[in-house]
């Protein structure tokens, strides 16, 4: 568990985090293996934890659902990276599905947890807290370029684009 404890300290997220906070923080988190493949948390479905990974490679997809296109895009998270941010928030289905690319090492929150460490570690609660909105506002801001790239396909040419064929 020190480990972990210096792991997480070394963490921006974390750094300005020490002695009883981060011990708070270290108890409530369950260390998890994953095999390449196995899904952590699947989009448009309330995840059942958020993942700060220790080690490994994890693959996020996010299927653009607005739009019209169902395109996909994908990226990779590293050690020291969180995913699953979102599960933390009651109702709140994931906008990604997470699959482990290789074997990853992981530390799980459950939300359960996460709501029991505002009693024990509220600095440490807020900092996470705020991640959500940063995390949400993010989102917000690929929602509103799907709608606005949807619009722009459907939206047909002006009165003079039309009669003049431009």
């Amino acid at each position: 568990m020190n480990d972990l404890r210096v792991f997480l300290h070394g963490l921006p997220a974390f750094e300005r985090f020490q002695g009883k906070p981060l011990d708070m923080l270290v108890n409530k988190l369950r260390l998890q293996d994953f095999d390449p493949g196995q899904r952590l948390v699947e989009q448009d479905s309330q995840g059942p934890a958020m993942y700060i990974i220790i080690e490994g490679t994890v693959e996020i997809t996010r299927r653009e659902t607005i739009g019209g296109d169902g395109e996909q895009e994908a990226r990779d998270a590293r050690d020291g990276e969180v995913v699953g941010l979102l599960s933390l928030v009651n109702n709140m289905p994931s906008p990604e599905t997470c699959t482990a690319k290789t074997k990853v090492f992981a530390a799980e929150l459950t939300p359960e947890r996460y709501q029991a460490l505002f009693l024990q570690a509220p600095a440490v609660a807020h900092q996470l807290q705020y991640m959500v909105a940063v995390q949400l506002a993010r989102d917000l801001q690929e929602k509103n370029k799907a709608l606005r790239k949807g619009l722009a396909k459907q939206k047909s040419g002006s009165l003079l684009e039309r009669l003049f064929g431009r």
